[in-house]
């Protein structure tokens, strides 16, 4: 398994405010909101409210309850991928930010990622969730489009927003099922979707293809539309997921191209006439119209590249703080860790130990060995990956 996230500039900074957790409790009052009961924000109120402030600290908290009480607070529909599990209890820090850039931290520190379709927010696995605002995208211009030959009555019907609900302890092909029939959609492949039970989950105003799309993505899914929109087929997710846009700049064309090369150097972009064409993700598209816009866009417009760890420094003090969590702060700054799960599974390591540890200026053999010697785990350091080994395997 390779735990592993990327950061731009390189500027690792631990300071005990940031990992040395204290107790504190999520507001008790929003525990009495149910999913049904609550006026969820959607369009230009839910963007709103994502950039209100936001900041809190929960010591020992479980995953789950703590997004349903921030949720229900704040009117915000948020729903959990079925890969996450919801019931780790984790310290969670947030210091003062926006609601959407809080959310963000939560889920790092949980090492998960966010995305923020309109009208809800979907916690999921890092290596897909980045997909999901481009699935959607893609799925809708496909509906949309020539080669599809849905009759206009049918699009507008199935492009209508509805409210989307399920129950605790239903089955995600029972969800499908419902869903399906309500649209007068047929499911080619529904046995691709294996038997699982969820929890509730509300996705408000949101349209058949978003949906679907949300739902799908939880089992590494996708799908096409046939028979004029009346049948759609299962299909994997691609490894690369990308869509195009053309973009109009207001600056000269070549010097709109340099200042996107600058800010955004991983993204494809190309000058055709007076139009720049990206392929990219959603997130990357709307990145590109803002720098053409003039705004600042979050990130370095040069990249400096990490030292190797064995040149670093480090310094930490934690207190009550599990291993895992750690691990994901350190991820945060472009360090990867690499282990085998069934291997410390048997070993019976435990990375939600908590530790406590302080040091300062201290190399990166000192600091892993403080780190990984409670747990028996052995470490081999390479450039910035960390390869962990349990010491006495089973």
């Amino acid at each position: 398994m390779r735990r592993q996230t990327t950061a731009g500039a390189w500027h690792w900074i631990v300071a005990a405010v940031l990992l040395h957790f204290t107790t504190c409790h999520a507001q008790s009052d929003s525990t009495s909101k149910t999913f049904d009961s609550t006026e969820w924000l959607t369009g230009a109120r839910f963007r709103q409210e994502l950039e209100q402030p936001f900041s809190g600290s929960w010591s020992s908290v479980e995953y789950r309850q703590l997004l349903r009480d921030v949720g229900a607070d704040r009117r915000i529909a948020i729903l959990i991928d079925r890969r996450l599990d919801p019931s780790v209890e984790l310290p969670i820090d947030v210091t003062t930010s926006t609601l959407r850039t809080g959310l963000i931290s939560i889920a790092r520190q949980a090492d998960a990622d966010v995305s923020f379709p309109d009208h809800f927010v979907y916690f999921g696995p890092r290596t897909t969730t980045k997909k999901l605002r481009t699935l959607i995208e893609l799925r809708e211009l496909e509906f949309q489009s020539k080669e599809a030959a849905i009759p206009k009555p049918r699009r507008v019907e199935l492009l209508a927003p509805h409210t989307f609900t399920s129950v605790d302890l239903e089955t995600p092909k029972a969800v499908l099922e419902r869903f399906s029939q309500r649209n007068g959609i047929t499911i080619s492949n529904l046995d691709l979707i294996p038997h699982d039970l969820w929890a509730g989950m509300t996705l408000p105003e949101v349209s058949v293809t978003k949906a679907l799309s949300v739902v799908l993505i939880q089992f590494d899914l996708t799908f096409r539309w046939q028979d004029r929109g009346a049948t759609i087929e299962l299909l994997p997710i691609p490894e690369i997921v990308l869509v195009e846009r053309k973009h109009r700049p207001k600056q000269k064309p070549g010097e709109a191209m340099t200042l996107i090369q600058e800010k955004l150097p991983r993204v494809e972009a190309q000058l055709v006439k007076s139009d720049i064409v990206v392929k990219g993700t959603v997130e990357d598209q709307e990145a590109v119209a803002s720098i053409l816009r003039g705004e600042r866009v979050a990130g370095p417009t040069r990249i400096e590249l990490p030292k190797p760890l064995k040149e670093q420094q480090f310094s930490l003090e934690a207190a009550g703080v599990p291993i895992s969590a750690l691990m994901s702060k350190l991820e945060e700054s472009a360090i990867s860790f690499e282990y085998d799960p069934d291997k410390f599974h048997a070993a019976g390591i435990d990375l939600q130990k908590k530790i406590q540890i302080k040091i300062k200026k201290a190399s990166a053999e000192e600091f892993f060995k403080l780190l990984f010697d409670p747990i028996d785990v052995t470490f081999q350091i390479d450039h910035l990956t960390v390869k962990l080994t349990p010491k006495n395997p089973r």
